[in-house]
């Protein structure tokens, strides 16, 4: 079925979920599943390296695959091996499937009662290698707290979707030994 499954077909399964069961874990647990699906197709996981974008921590983000008025947004994610992206929330639920590469990812909760910037406590409470074909959700605000990095000096390729545009969201980097979080603003 991957090789069939397309992200036409992955967006329609997504709006039809959401419709079915709203904002939640279980229906974030069933796009994680149609994720997992979506990035063994090999239609997707044939990648130009050269040509790929890179992210948009480091200032270079590739257009949208799908985009629409409701916000929700699937994209190209690349994370190269130089270094571990910033700690950071992108104000958005979401769900990542590894393509290509394996991707060093941590997740972080906070620890205190705020969610802005600002004074801020984060903690690592997962800290693992995904594979390809592996996805991972990525919790609602203000628990959206992530780092990523490709492994084994190689970068990692994924898809990303959000359930509101993150591209254009501002978004919070942590800084956990200096105990505060600063308003970012990216632009695609």
């Amino acid at each position: 079925m991957s090789e069939d499954y397309t992200i036409d077909a992955f967006i329609g399964d997504v709006k039809r979920i959401l419709a079915e069961d709203g904002e939640n874990h279980s229906a974030f647990e069933r796009i994680q599943e149609k994720m997992q699906t979506l990035v063994k197709n090999p239609e997707y996981t044939e990648i130009d390296e050269e040509a790929e974008a890179g992210n948009i921590h480091s200032g270079r983000q590739s257009r949208p695959l799908y985009e629409d008025e409701s916000g929700m947004i699937l994209v190209r994610a690349r994370f190269g091996p130089e270094a571990m992206t910033p700690i950071h929330s992108h104000g958005s639920w979401g769900v990542i499937g590894v393509l290509k590469g394996r991707d060093h990812y941590q997740v972080w909760q906070r620890t205190d009662e705020g969610d802005g910037p600002g004074e801020a406590s984060v903690e690592l409470i997962d800290d693992r290698i995904l594979e390809p074909g592996d996805a991972v959700i990525l919790p609602p605000p203000p628990q959206d707290i992530h780092a990523q990095q490709g492994h084994d000096g190689e970068a990692t390729y994924e898809f990303v979707l959000f359930g509101k545009n993150a591209m254009q969201n501002p978004r919070l980097y942590f800084d956990p030994e200096a105990g505060h979080a600063e308003l970012v603003h990216l632009n695609r």
